[in-house]
């Protein structure tokens, strides 16, 4: 009996004191409850809204000559990702109209905004709402269609930005809110959980290729919520709201970490698609400690990592700081590099764990074309103005796809082939990829294939 009244005792004195310094907080119950007032209502998602909202901002991107007209002024409907990702619309009309998104303060006191590429893409005029309802204009200073990131510069400075927190450390099940432009209605707010992260989602038509390594969400985001944060309960920026499976209520989010690294490319007004180390990887398959790493299999004579010391058969573990677990965290890791500023590349040999200091450098246009005869089997030679192929290795992926010495190249991935620049620069781009859509001309007849390497 003793027992149980010091049971009852301790219930009630928790009760009336509530948890234990260090315990967790409940999302959904106030923080200071018993208060008089809003403090005594404010919960964790209340208060990291609170501190993020400020920075949020609403986008709109004028396009020229494409998508039919609204009665609207900004038509919540003409989120492009939202169309091209899962919709089939028709033909697009000649008259011009107005893309909504959201975006993010990521720097105020230089008034950089980050938001999702394809809000803005061919925008002939940009505008952005800020919290306190001044509309202002942004000069677009960066866009990586690859991750769906953009960079823009409004003139306002000071503004409040929102604090960056650390995807790697988000958790499956932890609360997350997402606040966005969704339908024109600014600075809506929805919550949920993280329901899984690493997630890969097509990109679409225009781009092709996929979205990798994305936080996937059961908050609510919908057509103008893309561009607008991903949120944790600290009120920090883990994501940035990207993509959404149409009435399965799934969503998907760029990892704050990925943000970081391509946005500071993109401010300074550089690709990044040229840069190179020399060497060709492949995901090595040899768990060991629970991180795979990626193995050497070719270097380029004279180049960076060969100079550095790196030989074929060594398995990159880290590039620049950060780990080297999939071909996806090196393309992105390559693609933040400065050309001409040493990193550290951390590798094992033999189980040896060995470092190196490598200098990133422009890939040439030759190296390029040898990347694509070495990964795809395309070795072409200019004759009459057209790109004509060689007759392609034996085993190649150009062989297998029945491709034929004299066959003319005229497209990759999209981009138009006119010249072997033209091709260099397509097979940078996209040559982290495993395949690559092709168009050749045969005769009188054109060819449309995929080279799977």
């Amino acid at each position: 009996m003793r027992s149980f009244r010091v049971l009852l005792l301790l219930c009630a004195l928790f009760s009336l004191f509530g948890a234990p310094a260090g315990a967790a907080q409940d999302p959904w119950l106030p923080s200071a409850p018993g208060q008089p007032g809003a403090d005594g209502r404010r919960t964790p998602i209340v208060t990291a809204i609170e501190k993020a909202r400020p920075a949020v901002v609403s986008v709109y991107a004028q396009i020229p000559g494409r998508g039919a007209s609204s009665p609207f002024a900004h038509d919540p409907f003409t989120d492009e990702f939202f169309r091209r990702f899962f919709s089939d619309l028709g033909p697009a009309r000649a008259r011009p109209t107005t893309n909504l998104g959201s975006g993010v303060i990521i720097d105020g006191p230089k008034g950089l905004v980050v938001t999702n590429e394809h809000v803005l893409g061919g925008a002939s005029r940009i505008t952005v709402a800020l919290a306190d309802g001044r509309e202002v204009p942004a000069e677009l200073l960066g866009a990586d269609p690859g991750y769906d990131l953009a960079v823009l510069e409004i003139k306002p400075r000071d503004l409040p930005q929102i604090p960056i927190g650390d995807s790697e450390s988000l958790m499956i099940g932890e609360t997350v809110i997402a606040i966005g432009n969704p339908f024109g209605l600014s600075h809506t707010a929805t919550v949920g959980i993280v329901s899984a992260t690493g997630r890969e989602v097509p990109l679409g038509r225009r781009q092709g290729g996929n979205l990798k390594d994305l936080i996937q969400t059961d908050a609510a985001i919908n057509p103008g919520n893309s561009g607008g944060p991903l949120l944790n309960l600290h009120g920090e920026l883990v994501g940035l709201n990207t993509a959404i499976i149409r009435g399965d209520g799934l969503g998907f989010a760029i990892p704050s970490n990925q943000i970081q690294r391509v946005v500071a490319r993109l401010a300074r007004g550089e690709s990044g698609l040229g840069l190179d180390l020399g060497l060709d990887l492949v995901e090595s398959g040899r768990p060991q400690r629970g991180k795979t790493g990626c193995l050497i299999t070719r270097l380029t004579e004279g180049g960076p990592a060969a100079a550095a010391g790196l030989r074929k058969g060594d398995i990159l573990r880290k590039l620049d700081h950060s780990p080297v677990d999939a071909l996806a965290d090196y393309e992105l890791i390559l693609a933040s590099l400065d050309p001409g500023r040493a990193v550290t590349a951390e590798a094992t040999r033999e189980g040896r764990p060995l470092a190196f200091s490598l200098i990133p450098r422009q890939a040439t246009a030759d190296e390029a074309l040898a990347l694509a005869e070495s990964l795809f089997g395309l070795k072409i030679r200019l004759r009459e103005g057209r790109l004509t192929l060689e007759r392609p290795p034996n085993s190649s992926p150009a062989a297998r796809a029945g491709l034929a010495e004299g066959d003319t190249l005229l497209s990759l991935e999209g981009r138009q082939l006119e010249a072997p620049g033209d091709l260099a620069a397509a097979m940078m781009a996209n040559r982290f990829k495993p395949s690559i859509s092709i168009t050749i001309q045969r005769g009188r007849t054109l060819y449309r294939t995929i080279l799977t390497r």
